[in-house]
């Protein structure tokens, strides 16, 4: 019975060792809703957009100037995607700059996840 309850052990070690966790965004963003809504592929840069117009690359605050010089030295490897997570009450316009300075910095796409609408 022994030799049973090492390899289970062992097992558990293994699986415990190599799932990847996913790591929660740092702002407390309350996301817009959407009856549409499905999954979205997470892309390998994260971008936040708070309510008060602060932005957070990676979880640090930046400006609108150093996202484009990030993301563009980023960029420059190969095409990066970026996901683009606003707040629901961030204005429209704010968003839609701060996608178009991670176009300008060369972002191969940006995606703006949602949450299903409870219905």
């Amino acid at each position: 019975m022994s030799p049973l309850i090492d390899i289970v052990f062992l097992l558990l070690i293994f699986f415990a060792v190599t799932t990847t966790f996913l790591e929660q965004s740092g702002m407390d963003l309350e996301l817009p809703e959407s009856s549409t809504a499905g999954a979205t592929e997470t892309a390998s840069i994260l971008v936040e957009v708070g309510a008060n117009r602060e932005i957070r690359f990676e979880g640090e605050g930046v400006t609108l100037q150093q996202l484009e010089e990030r993301v563009g030295a980023l960029s420059s490897e190969d095409s990066a995607r970026v996901t683009v997570r606003a707040d629901r009450t961030m204005e429209y316009g704010f968003v839609i700059e701060v996608v178009d300075a991670l176009r300008r910095a060369g972002a191969g796409g940006v995606s703006l996840p949602m949450v299903p609408r409870q219905q």
